[in-house]
């Protein structure tokens, strides 16, 4: 019996299913993975972090292990102050200095606050052109003289019952005949 209609197929749905499937364990894989991807790279960003503070602490350990190993080497109750003093440091040539902090005038001279570029306006290369004036403006600009001279008295008050919303309206009315 042909009626133009297609079958049902169990074997069409569950290959889709099947499709669907692997699809979403594709998926999850690629997951997965760029986790573990992110967790490693974390880990390792943290090793290289751990192996450089040992790096910079290493010439002070070394020093240190120099100190406490050499038993030619002994330090005065003057030279242990010395060490722990924290404004104190040696020179090259082994010659021990006061450390002196930048007073607070060197401080704001190094800043830049007040350098000349930062006190001066900055000019721009091109400057900014005005707008042209156009035969209109020039027209307005007479009809409000001359509205202005009929709403206003000679002191330049405005008349009785007169506003400037009615200045405005008589003068663009002159604009249109002019």
């Amino acid at each position: 019996m042909a009626t133009g209609q297609q079958g049902y197929d169990p074997d069409d749905f569950f290959d889709q299913r099947r499709a669907d499937y692997e699809r979403e364990r594709r998926l999850s894989d690629r997951q997965r993975a760029d986790r573990e991807r992110a967790d490693d790279d974390r880990r390792r960003a943290l090793e290289e972090q751990r192996m450089a503070v040992l790096d910079a602490n290493r010439a002070r350990l070394d020093a240190m292990l120099t100190l406490v190993n050499d038993d030619d080497i002994t330090l005065s109750s003057e030279e242990v102050a010395v060490v722990n003093d924290k404004d104190m440091r040696m020179m090259p040539d082994g010659e021990v200095v006061r450390r002196t902090l930048p007073s607070a005038r060197d401080i704001i001279r190094r800043s830049g606050q007040f350098s000349r570029q930062n006190l001066l306006p900055r000019l721009s290369t091109s400057p900014k052109r005005s707008r042209k004036k156009t035969k209109t403006d020039k027209n307005m600009s007479k009809a409000l003289r001359l509205a202005n001279e009929k709403f206003r008295t000679a002191k330049g008050k405005l008349r009785k019952g007169a506003s400037q919303a009615q200045i405005m309206r008589y003068a663009h009315k002159l604009l249109k005949r002019m």
